[in-house]
């Protein structure tokens, strides 16, 4: 209680970067198993400075009248979780009120959402209770790669009962100390990337409810869920008219298709600003971006001003490559591949045992051979 008082997290603002847009993707209302209303989830997401939201209610699509509830500046990216015999899908873009097919088979439902131009992620697909089975359907898009809710709940009880008495006192301290490195999701989506592109996405999960006995909690609160695992989407600049600060749902779901994003913990410290590229004389490219091999190129990451040194991993093609103690990394990259990096922050306070926890995680930049 004591370091929950003295630690503090810093504080989050809008995102200033004029191609960068925040958001949170996988969030419940009262239409399923969530507490809150749409209202009451797109006041906490402008407390929480978002830029985007993705609601996902479970196999019910938003309304037209629930979509009426965001403004320009802060759209609703209308979503449904779908669950089916395999586990559990978000399907992204989904038109209003869309009529989910009276089946359970993941391969139907799949096919369904893709036929109304759907981007499909599948949730939580390591989840202990409801995982994800079919790997041998590739009619996906994306994987969550970070779960919000998935990963507090693999805590033991101990360790969720200490965050509880914290989260009073700090509630983004006690989101932060439950947080853990998915490292199975990050070895199947190297797998994956073996065989095409699929966009890795972290997801809050949000329901603002825990049941402990007879009573609901409202842990983690909407608010304080919405700062934590947050996706941060690089716009084109003629997204939204030549004003990327208004691009639409449609243009954001486009770019988390194309995988032109990144994730970050943003509770440790706002990544917003955080940029990882490979360059040549000719061209150069972030998350998603395919560039071709010319025979040389750089490998160029920097992290936001005011950060904490952070611990640097790069990996091509699932392999870790380069493992440093820096704010900045400038280096040749020795041929074609699949290039991504992982970032670690410590943990802040005494109990923290300065350890180091995931702060951000790109999606690849694809080095193709000519």
């Amino acid at each position: 209680m004591l370091e929950g008082s003295l630690v503090k997290l810093p504080i989050m603002s809008k995102c200033e970067s004029a191609d960068e847009r925040v958001g949170v993707i996988h969030v419940h209302t009262k239409a399923s198993d969530g507490s809150g209303t749409v209202a009451e989830v797109m006041a906490a997401a402008e407390k929480a400075n978002l830029s985007f939201i993705a609601i996902t209610d479970h196999n019910v699509a938003m309304t037209p009248s629930d979509l009426a509830e965001d403004p320009p500046d802060l759209p609703i990216i209308s979503g449904v979780e779908v669950g089916t015999t395999a586990g559990h899908f978000l399907a992204l873009g989904i038109p209003p009120s869309w009529v989910q097919p009276k089946t359970k088979d993941d391969r139907e439902l799949l096919a369904a959402a893709r036929a109304v131009g759907a981007f499909r992620i599948l949730a939580h697909p390591f989840h202990p209770h409801t995982p994800w089975t079919d790997w041998k359907t590739s009619d996906f898009d994306g994987m969550e790669i970070w779960n919000e809710d998935a990963a507090w709940r693999q805590n033991d009880f101990f360790d969720i009962l200490d965050a509880l008495l914290l989260y009073g006192e700090n509630d983004q301290l006690a989101l932060v100390r439950l947080a853990s490195t998915p490292n199975e999701n990050f070895a199947k989506w190297d797998e994956l990337l073996q065989q095409r592109p699929v966009a890795g996405i972290c997801a809050a999960d949000t329901h603002a409810r825990l049941r402990l006995g007879p009573v609901d909690w409202r842990f983690p609160g909407y608010v304080a869920s919405l700062k934590v695992a947050r996706e941060h989407v690089l716009l084109p600049p003629d997204a939204g008219g030549g004003n990327p600060s208004l691009a639409s749902a449609a243009e954001l779901v486009d770019a988390l298709k194309g995988g032109h994003s990144f994730c970050g913990l943003d509770s440790l410290y706002p990544s917003d600003g955080f940029s990882f590229r490979v360059s040549d004389g000719n061209a150069s490219g972030g998350p998603g971006d395919f560039v071709p091999w010319t025979g040389a190129a750089r490998l160029q990451i920097s992290t936001p001003s005011g950060v904490a040194l952070p611990l640097i991993k790069v990996f091509r093609d699932g392999r870790e490559i380069t493992e440093e103690q820096t704010r900045t990394i400038d280096e040749p990259i020795t041929g074609p591949g699949r290039y991504r990096t992982e970032v670690f922050l410590r943990q802040p306070g005494l109990t923290g045992w300065r350890r180091w926890t995931l702060w951000v995680f790109t999606n690849p930049v694809y080095v193709t051979a000519q």
